[in-house]
């Protein structure tokens, strides 16, 4: 059995298990995937290298700038630009060094963290919550925090049972997320996009083109571009050469140089198209469930991780609480 189990080993659920680990709390983390980081997505192709999710970090906040100016006193991040060319705000936006996947790295630390285990359900059982695996694997928690796109969160409740108010389910139910289809390219030679290496082209179709190269992450030519909502629905099922082909067409003009090769990855649940008022959601408590991420209360790896961060605080606050109680 494990005291605190999170759920999601992106930005939400590594900031809630990093802030609880130092306050002395054991953590289990666990993630479907192979790595962690979530949206905070790099990785290698042939002899390049590519952030194909989350590109950049702003920070307001704080609590979330002072984690910033951490990551870039330990060297885990730098200043990459400030404001689009040809736009009149000058806001700071930071880059993870190598990549954007090492922020997540730096987080997760020595965290107890368990990749590749996929959650099927939660199920509540006499005061404790069981959770069954994809594996087979049952383990008990006493108290979860669920940190991925609130779709999936719901799935995951959903086949346990778990009991929601019907304000709960309202809210949840709005949280939608537009899709991104992410291009990672290698070209034949040097980008024509000018230092720092962003594009934000005037487009229905694209919304985004980065050079990896010229951002520091990669020293073969390469780019990724990332499609529209728009277009990433209309095509998220279509054969990936195909999309690809289109992709390239649409960008060519851009880019200044052929395309060598490229691979597609399909984000379903890209950015929240609404957002909950509110930083987490708690479930109910005792045995404590709470919902975070970025589709609360702020978009963004900002928001992702406030969110988590919040959601930490609450369960700490109850834990200090009790605890007091005792004696």
């Amino acid at each position: 059995m494990v005291d605190i189990l999170v759920i999601g080993a992106g930005l939400a659920g590594l900031s809630a298990s990093r802030k609880l680990a130092d306050k002395g709390y054991q953590v289990l983390v666990v993630d479907k995937g192979k790595s962690v980081g979530g949206r905070l997505a790099s990785r290698s192709l042939e002899s390049a290298s590519f952030d194909y999710g989350a590109q950049f970090m702003t920070a307001k906040d704080p609590r979330f700038l002072n984690q910033v100016n951490h990551w870039v006193s330990d060297g885990t991040a730098e200043l990459w630009f400030r404001g689009y060319p040809g736009r009149s705000e000058n806001y700071k936006r930071w880059r993870g060094i190598p990549d954007m996947r090492e922020l997540a790295r730096s987080l997760a630390g020595a965290l107890n963290v368990k990749t590749a285990r996929q959650v099927l359900r939660i199920t509540l059982q006499q005061r404790l919550w069981r959770v069954d695996f994809k594996d087979g694997s049952v383990i008990y928690a006493n108290n979860i925090l669920l940190t991925p796109p609130v779709p999936q969160s719901l799935e995951i409740m959903d086949r346990g049972n778990t009991k929601l108010s019907q304000d709960q389910w309202f809210r949840l139910k709005q949280l939608t997320y537009d899709p991104c289809i992410a291009m990672l390219a290698l070209l034949e030679g040097p980008s024509k996009i000018t230092s720092p290496g962003i594009l934000v082209p005037n487009s229905d179709d694209i919304d985004w083109i980065s050079d990896n190269m010229k951002k520091g992450v990669s020293l073969t030519p390469s780019i990724t571009i990332h499609a529209s909502a728009d277009f990433s629905r209309r095509h998220f099922n279509e054969d990936s050469d195909e999309v690809g082909k289109k992709m390239i067409e649409l960008s060519k003009s851009w880019l200044g140089v052929a395309v060598k090769h490229f691979a597609i990855h399909r984000w379903r649940y890209s950015k929240p198209k609404y957002v909950d008022a509110e930083r987490f959601m708690l479930i109910q408590n005792n045995p404590t469930l709470i919902l975070a991420g970025d589709a609360f209360a702020g978009p963004r790896v900002e928001g992702a991780f406030l969110s988590g961060y919040s959601a930490a605080e609450v369960l700490i606050a109850h834990f200090e609480k009790h605890q007091a109680k005792s004696y």
